[in-house]
């Protein structure tokens, strides 16, 4: 069995994508998500194609649930080699209209929630002299758009709390990436939301998660730090 794989935000879409694809690869997946049927039914299905898989519920900005979800995942499936942080909060609308708790939220979901996963992995990473952290980012991690105040102001935190890993964590082998995702995910909320956009509009996840697998196995006198993802018809 290889380094356990744990994927924070392991909902539909892209939480999804990549569990399958580690699993497909031989890894043994965490999968940490607020919902308990959500994880537990991606664990089984990759049980069932002969995966290892534990799903948890957890509350990933809660720093003491995070931390007891990392105990069990070493406990039953071993030292931790890789994280995929994917958990995210988005709302939009007019700066005037969103409470200030949405701020909150958005703060706490995307960066809180990685300092608490990123705490519990990196100790046992720099002991053993390598390990791979991905962070998801997005548009809104590069430029704040008109009614995306505060979903890009999470954002831009992620990616300066990336940037600040990958200079202090990379000496010590920790390979920390950041990957912009600037475009439509495809799954059932954005095809009903965006029914007449044209199939090409649309990032798929296996896609995606086909790009975070050769990130994190790049070699290391050549990694990427920062990779930015959309479709070929995406305006940009």
């Amino acid at each position: 069995m290889g380094d356990v794989v744990v994927i924070a935000g392991a909902g539909p879409g892209n939480g999804a994508a990549f569990a399958r694809r580690f699993a497909q690869g031989s890894y043994p997946v965490a999968l940490l998500a607020r919902t308990e049927r959500t994880v537990q039914s991606l664990a089984d299905e990759l049980r069932a194609g002969g995966g290892t898989a534990l799903g948890l519920a957890v509350d990933l900005t809660d720093p003491d649930a995070v931390a007891h979800a990392f105990r069990r995942i070493r406990r039953e499936l071993g030292a931790v080699g890789m994280l995929i942080q994917n958990a995210a909060f988005m709302v939009r609308g007019a700066f005037l209209d969103v409470p200030p708790d949405a701020f909150r939220q958005g703060f706490e979901l995307n960066v809180m929630s990685t300092v608490h996963c990123c705490r519990e992995s990196l100790p046992e990473m720099v002991a053993r002299g390598g390990g791979a952290i991905v962070l998801i980012g997005a548009t809104g991690s590069l430029r704040g758009g008109a009614g995306f105040a505060a979903f890009a102001a999470g954002k831009f935190g992620l990616r300066a709390l990336g940037q600040s890993l990958a200079r202090e964590f990379g000496p010590h082998g920790v390979h920390v990436a950041h990957v912009v995702i600037d475009g439509v995910i495809d799954n059932p909320r954005s095809r009903a939301r965006l029914s007449s956009q044209p199939e090409a509009s649309f990032l798929q996840p296996a896609h995606i998660a086909e790009t975070v697998w050769h990130l994190v196995h790049q070699p290391r006198s050549a990694w990427s730090h920062e990779v930015d993802l959309r479709p070929f018809a995406e305006k940009w």
